[in-house]
């Protein structure tokens, strides 16, 4: 019973205190004409509706939005590991088409012989200064092959003609370093240092 009581007084005392702040607002309405108390439940209706309108974005729209985005990030990460899957593929075909050229590399090949006679075609073996073999470390089930050449005054299309025809050969040949200096004697010439390697089976 007690209990009820202080219920009761407490909300006389809560209505009290709101009637006291919105009676001013009554006041100022009662004084408005009947076209400004249109306007004033237009606006009011307004506001109402962009309350409602938070509500329902908040409730619906930005976990809609959040799922597109997650679907979206899904969908962009499937076309890289898509992308990604054709790499490997295409990889491993070249891979598979150079072990098997290089299953079928003549036994017998020399890379001194070979570059001799590219440097004949090219029209500068009788250039070369210096010819050193090497055997470098193998690599797996190969054996690396490694000569160091020095030509000296050649002119640059022969040089470069030489060159395209070592990266052409049919063998597995590659220039690991290359140097060209020009002469200070005769500017039109240079000399030219490498290395090329040829990868063999063992």
């Amino acid at each position: 019973m007690i209990r009820g009581e202080i219920f009761r007084e407490s909300n006389q005392k809560v209505q009290a205190h709101v009637d006291r702040l919105l009676r001013p607002l009554r006041v100022a309405h009662e004084r408005l004409t009947p076209r400004e108390k249109r306007l004033v439940r237009i606006l009011l209706s307004l506001v109402g509706g962009i309350v409602l309108w938070q509500g329902v974005t908040l409730v619906f729209w930005d976990p809609y939005q959040a799922r597109e985005a997650e679907l979206a990030d899904l969908r962009s990460e499937t076309l890289k590991v898509a992308t990604l899957a054709r790499e490997i593929e295409s990889s491993r075909a070249l891979i598979q088409a150079q072990a098997q050229r290089l299953a079928r590399e003549e036994r017998g090949f020399s890379l001194i012989s070979t570059l001799e006679e590219e440097a004949d075609k090219a029209h500068i073996k009788s250039r070369i200064t210096r010819m050193t073999p090497r055997t470098l470390p193998p690599e797996g089930s190969y054996r690396i092959a490694m000569v160091s050449l020095e030509i000296d005054s050649v002119d640059l299309p022969h040089a470069l003609v030489f060159l395209a025809r070592i990266q052409r050969s049919p063998h597995f040949i590659r220039v690991t370093r290359l140097s060209m200096k020009r002469r200070f004697n005769d500017h039109s010439k240079i000399d030219l240092s490498l290395d090329v390697e040829a990868v063999q089976p063992s």
